[in-house]
């Protein structure tokens, strides 16, 4: 009986030896450099990046925090500056087979073309799908939030306009587009509104009513009234049922429908008021306006270069 019994002690004390090299063969930090010619040191498991370590896709790729089983798990940092359209991409957050998964913030920019985006909140794959974003562009910024049951995009034409507007509550400052979307309980449908007020009459437009994602995510009117400016003497109004247009007329302008417009705007500005303190901080983080290059003269342009994926 006693031998059986220092049997079985001498088989548990071996197995607790086996499992506590295993362990702290996980934890050692080691130099591994990949099939794809990337370079990682840091701890492993099974000559897989596992726990905490870094890795390097060359000298303009690097990804350093959590690992489990060779893939970007846990809490880490990308940093890539030699994108397509020489753009620059930070993210900082958490990460999910690979993906970035969780709370994060996402940074992007190319000061050539005065493009800077900051992104913060939930992350699902390389999306945003709640939280905060601002994009800072050659000729607007733009804000933007989101939570699945709500969507608040407006802009700005520059600088000194965002400042003005967030600093003064509302009070001062002129927004170039309002958009609001408030989603219905348990359909597809959206309530809300768009308002547009170019920089030259002509460039104005409003939209009112029940809205659903067309293609490419963007909102469509679906059951609601549009107004456009439609040349220097007429603007025109359709009414669209179920998603079809089912009348339009044009009517005289007069000189007034930028004031109707404007006068949306003015009127619904308040929709903004809960989001002003996080917009607050995102255009702190964004800094000051670089120096402007056109992007139609730039062979680096980066209008249609979205979105971008990760390594």
């Amino acid at each position: 009986m006693i031998r059986k019994y220092l049997s079985f002690l001498t088989l548990a004390l071996l197995f607790l030896m086996f499992n506590h090299k295993e362990t702290e063969a996980s934890n050692q930090k080691v130099n591994l450099t990949l099939p794809n010619g990337a370079t990682y040191y840091g701890e492993v498991k099974n000559n897989k990046p596992h726990g905490k370590g870094t890795m390097n896709w060359g000298p303009s790729k690097v990804y350093s925090g959590d690992w489990y089983n060779g893939q970007r798990s846990g809490t880490g940092k990308y940093i890539s500056d030699r994108l397509p359209k020489d753009m620059k991409i930070v993210y900082e957050g958490e990460w999910r087979n690979d993906r970035p998964h969780g709370t994060g913030i996402r940074r992007e920019s190319n000061p050539e073309l005065a493009f800077q985006r900051i992104s913060k909140g939930l992350f699902k794959d390389h999306d945003l799908i709640s939280g905060h974003a601002i994009t800072q562009s050659i000729d607007s910024i733009w804000f933007e939030y989101l939570n699945g049951s709500t969507l608040l995009q407006f802009s700005v034409s520059d600088r000194e306009q965002a400042d003005k507007l967030i600093h003064s509550k509302l009070a001062r400052g002129r927004i170039q587009v309002l958009n609001y979307y408030k989603r219905e309980k348990s359909t597809p449908d959206y309530k809300g509104f768009e308002y547009a007020r170019g920089m030259e009459d002509y460039g104005s437009s409003l939209s009112e009513g029940v809205y659903r994602t067309g293609d490419y995510e963007v909102m469509e009117l679906h059951t609601g009234v549009s107004q456009r400016f439609e040349d220097e003497e007429h603007y025109r109004i359709e009414n669209y049922k179920n998603g079809r247009l089912v009348s339009a007329r044009d009517m005289r302008e007069n000189g007034r429908f930028a004031g109707i417009v404007q006068g949306k705007i003015n009127n619904n500005k308040h929709v903004l008021q809960p989001y002003l303190g996080e917009f607050s901080k995102l255009l702190k983080a964004i800094g000051n306006d670089p120096e402007p290059i056109s992007c139609s003269n730039s062979s680096t342009s980066v209008c249609e270069a979205f979105p971008i994926k990760f390594e």
